[in-house]
């Protein structure tokens, strides 16, 4: 019976572990499933955006720089609806392989993210670059400005000493003019003052010594002329060198500033041939993840409902499971709590047939106190077949006893503790269960019942036997084990854990009607182990 019992304690503990397991596993798989597309749905929207974001990028840098239209932006992701897988990726989504599915995604989403940061950095390298060629341009051009504005302020300069120059020529030009003009006037007047010659020769003297002085006058004047005119001339000469010499380092200037814009431009152009080169390149790659990402958006589509067919018949089969756990725990339940009440029903049979009391005894070994020679012969011996039979020499008169059986000496601390383990076994049931030793000083009580360390006796047995039923069958029973120690000597009762151990009980009938003693005040402790029992006592 017991050993039936032990099996099906056994498989009813194994059911209930795969119960627990199979509900661990079903709540983990759905959690899984559920994060697993979340989180896949999550990467397919920033991957969406990404697409979107590269493909406006590109569609706006190639609409800025040779006015292509935006073939790659949103329209056309809108049209084409979602993207595909490439040649190397997987085609069918397959719900056995999430993980496969996520580390490609995540692989590809990588991927992406890379080539959309390498063109971000070429195209800014791009754009810088042709700034750095405009600002340039920029300054060729205001210096070109500056110089063409200073040769303007030269020339107009050298005009104005140009004009200065040739006023002063026509001023010195006009002056003998005037003293010709002069002279032929004196002429004239003295040819009509002849009729007056008295009256006006003093006058005639006079006009005539300064016309004389300035017939004088009139060659200097002439060779002041001719030199300021050869000087004129020399500075005209000198100005249309300088201007000659002028426009030709402007021609210059403006060839090199040209010479150095031509390469630059051209430089500009191979760039931007370039860029138009990786463009055409990247088209491609586009074309590809729009195919991919069509192709993932409809298997992100359908996953929902695979999922949802996948767990759904996953519920069944646990269902089921579960179901057939649950009916095969009732079963053993129902076989156990009839093995239970069979157990009990057996035991107590054998507990009745075995006499509700029962008296064992133990003949401890002969000691050196019992004396040396015929004096300390043992007065005890056995029958050798019978082990409750006890034969007892005393006054030379041989008395036999009958006990439920008896121990000799060689018998160990395990052996006696056989006899008695049911009763643990009952007390556990609900039996009130009494086991106490008696005899005079000397006997062995004491080593019987509390026994060494190395060697425990019934007391520290008993506990263990208890604390490990109540271990095996926690999962089925509640416990609360308490202890308390009392003491009845004189007729007087005293409680050995108390704080005031003089102090007077008494033992009444409970209130409940059950028939049962208690000790109102008694001390009591709640224990959980052997250990606890033992500190107990070392306190009381």
């Amino acid at each position: 019976v017991m050993a039936s019992m032990a099996h099906l304690q056994e498989e009813k503990l194994q059911l209930q572990d795969e119960l627990l397991g199979l509900q661990e596993k079903l709540t983990a798989r759905e959690n899984d499933e559920l994060s697993r597309s979340l989180q896949l749905q999550g990467q397919v929207e920033t991957l969406k955006m990404k697409i979107l974001e590269q493909a406006q990028e590109i569609g706006r840098l190639r609409s800025e720089l040779w006015g292509v239209p935006n073939t790659a932006g949103r329209g056309s992701l809108g049209t084409e609806g979602t993207l595909t897988w490439s040649a190397g990726a997987p085609r069918v989504l397959q719900v056995a392989a999430p993980l496969m599915l996520q580390a490609w995604l995540q692989e590809r989403l990588s991927q992406l993210q890379r080539e959309v940061e390498e063109t971000r950095a070429k195209l800014a390298e791009l754009d810088l670059e042709v700034q750095q060629k405009t600002n340039r341009l920029a300054e060729v051009e205001l210096r070109l400005k500056d110089s063409l504005a200073e040769r303007a302020e030269e020339e107009e300069r050298l005009s104005r000493r140009l004009r200065d120059s040739q006023e002063t020529i026509a001023s010195l030009k006009a002056q003998p003019q005037h003293i010709k003009y002069i002279i032929k006037t004196v002429e004239v007047e003295s040819a009509k003052a002849k009729q007056a010659l008295c009256e006006s020769q003093s006058r005639n003297q006079y006009l005539q010594e300064p016309g004389g002085h300035q017939l004088g006058v009139t060659p200097w004047l002439l060779s002041q002329i001719m030199m300021y005119e050869a000087e004129l001339e020399r500075a005209h000469g000198q100005m249309l060198e300088e201007m000659q010499a002028m426009e030709e380092e402007k021609n210059h200037a403006i060839e090199e500033a040209f010479s150095r814009a031509q390469v630059e431009m051209k430089a500009v152009h191979e760039n931007l041939a370039g860029v138009r080169t990786n463009l055409l390149t990247l088209q491609p790659a586009l074309r590809t993840l729009t195919h991919d990402y069509n192709s993932l958006k409809r298997q992100v589509r359908d996953f929902p409902l695979l999922l949802q067919e996948t767990l759904r018949s996953a519920r069944a089969e646990i269902g089921q499971a579960i179901e057939e756990v649950h009916s095969t725990n009732r079963e053993l339940l129902r076989k156990y709590r009839r093995e239970l009440q069979l157990r009990k029903k057996c035991h107590n049979e054998l507990v009745r047939l075995k006499g509700n009391i029962r008296v064992f005894g133990r003949v401890r070994p002969i000691t050196k106190e019992d004396g040396e020679g015929p004096e300390a012969a043992n007065a005890v011996t056995f029958d050798a077949d019978d082990d409750a039979v006890l034969h007892l020499l005393h006054k030379g008169k041989q008395v036999s006893f009958e006990l439920d059986k008896v121990f000799p000496p060689q018998a160990s601390q395990k052996e006696v503790f056989q006899e008695v383990q049911a009763l643990v076994t009952s007390c556990i049931d609900g039996y009130n269960v009494c086991i106490f030793a008696y005899g005079q000083t000397g006997a062995g009580k004491t080593y019987t019942m509390e026994g060494t360390a190395a060697n425990p006796g019934i007391n520290q047995r008993a506990l263990q036997l208890l604390f490990s039923e109540v271990r095996a069958k926690a999962a089925d029973w509640d416990y609360a084990i308490s202890v308390s120690a009392v003491e009845i000597y004189n007729e007087a009762l005293r409680d050995l854990l108390g704080k005031e151990p003089q102090e007077k009980l008494e033992i009444k009938l409970c209130p409940d009607g059950s028939g049962q003693l208690y000790v109102p005040g008694l001390t009591e402790f709640r224990v959980q182990s052997v250990e606890d029992i033992n500190k107990v006592w070392g306190d009381g």
